[in-house]
């Protein structure tokens, strides 16, 4: 088992800040671009550049069971968490993807057989308290959305957690893109069946989607899933769940520096009890 290092916790929260920017980036494209093209071109560019990276060994389809099923898993992922976004807020939906931890801890625990020490509970459940303040207190500041659009999100993070530990049963290539690249191929396929949908090619775009949506490639898709990739390399998927719940965090901050979404002091103690969890695990022992 990958033993716990500070540049993989250094990888998850960065990785964490990237993942926080992509519902304020995709709730700013989505002025301009159906929900199904939003996805597709997160999916496509960022299958694209990690097929690049791959290098010579790289692939586009894939060669093992684990991957198809990490590919339809994150295709699903895109495709629920970009409607999702369309239908709720940008904070509601940084603070609701987090549901998805706690199916990664447990999927982590029965397909991977990760242990459960009582230092990753206690952070465990510092770091999930710490979401529940931070999401009370978004729900009386900022626009909670649709019920389906938030039920939608929190889907999203369960089909998310089955990618993140199917990838870890993958085996393992020289390099991440290698790993990464027939993933977000069979991702991008599953992500195009909903093109069929009515209005899907209906786009205005625009100059500030159009950059959002970009930056959501970039940022919020090909760099993150590169640091998490690599962080997993370093770092038992629970512990590095955890880390990742830092996320709203980043959220909430971004949603209020390029949204306007208003911040409390409750979303700041929730963020401290965040972190305090993430620093409980991150001095563990073994």
């Amino acid at each position: 088992m990958p033993r716990p290092g500070l540049s993989g916790f250094v990888l998850g929260t960065c990785a964490a800040a990237c993942w926080g920017f992509g519902p304020v980036a995709t709730k700013a494209a989505l002025g301009g671009y159906s929900p199904e093209v939003v996805g597709i071109v997160r999916l496509g560019g960022a299958a694209l550049c990690f097929r690049v990276l791959a290098g010579r060994g790289g692939r586009w389809w894939p060669d093992e069971p684990w991957l198809v099923l990490a590919g339809v898993a994150l295709g699903l992922d895109f495709v629920l968490f970009t409607y999702g976004v369309k239908l709720t807020s940008a904070a509601s939906a940084g603070l609701l993807v987090n549901f998805g931890q706690v199916a990664n801890i447990v999927l982590a625990r029965l397909v991977l057989g990760e242990d459960l020490t009582p230092r990753r509970l206690l952070g465990a459940a510092l770091t999930f308290a710490g979401v529940i303040m931070v999401a009370a207190s978004a729900g009386d500041t900022a626009a909670s959305g649709s019920l389906l659009g938030n039920v939608l999100i929190m889907i999203a993070g369960v089909t998310w957690a089955t990618y993140a530990v199917a990838q870890r049963r993958a085996a393992r290539r020289s390099n991440v893109s290698q790993l990464l690249s027939p993933i977000f191929v069979v991702a991008t396929l599953v992500s195009a069946l909903a093109l069929a949908a009515p209005g899907a090619w209906h786009d205005p775009g625009g100059a500030r989607p159009t950059t959002m949506l970009l930056a959501a490639v970039a940022v919020s898709t090909v760099a993150p899933y590169l640091l998490y990739s690599h962080g997993q390399e370093l770092l038992d998927v629970v512990v590095l769940t955890i880390v990742l719940a830092s996320t709203p965090v980043f959220a909430v901050g971004l949603s209020w520096l390029l949204l306007g979404d208003v911040i409390t002091w409750q979303m700041v103690a929730g963020g401290v009890v965040i972190l305090a969890g993430i620093v409980v695990v991150a001095l563990e022992r073994r």
